[in-house]
């Protein structure tokens, strides 16, 4: 029985290190249906990260703990707003947060290129763990709109990081 939510596997010695215009022609290939060799859908799955289940339990479910050192975990996910007329949105994950650690950076496609495909925002979790907290960063990804109908920015496409504690101390 396959199990659909292990780490995809790429060919032997390669990593799936994308960049971050590349992560955002991805997300305008889930949202236009128009997949890019389906590798999207092998190795950024589905899952909504602003739910129920904390980041380490997602992390565990998606096989984080079988990454090589500085991999990390790709979802495309829906945004959700805090109210349905609010502009905010609601960043809640299991019985924590999501907290934006600075303004969002727009993505473009060279440096020559004025107009952006999308932006990246950074966030750390904070939460009632307290030794989980320090341990999780997530970029989320969003296309300009722009680049797509207004009822298709619902969707993002996120990065998620554990921080190796280890690495940081020594």
């Amino acid at each position: 029985m396959e199990d659909n939510n292990a780490v995809a596997p790429l060919l032997v010695g390669l990593r799936f290190q994308p960049s971050d215009a590349m992560l955002l022609g991805y997300l305008f290939s889930k949202i236009t249906g128009k997949s890019r060799l389906h590798l999207d859908q092998q190795v950024i799955k589905d899952f909504d990260l602003y739910g129920e289940k904390e980041p380490w339990e997602i992390w565990e479910l998606y096989g984080g703990d079988n990454l090589r050192s500085g991999e990390d975990l790709y979802f495309f996910t829906q945004s959700k707003k805090k109210t349905q007329n609010s502009s905010k949105m609601n960043r809640l994950i299991g019985t924590g947060t999501w907290m934006i650690t600075g303004p969002a950076e727009a993505i473009t496609y060279s440096q020559l290129s004025a107009q952006p495909l999308g932006f990246k925002k950074r966030f750390r979790y904070k939460g009632e763990v307290a030794q989980q907290v320090s341990q999780w960063i997530m970029f989320e990804y969003s296309l300009d709109t722009n680049l797509v109908s207004k009822n298709d920015c619902n969707y993002v496409l996120c990065q998620l990081k554990k921080k190796d504690l280890k690495e940081e101390k020594g």
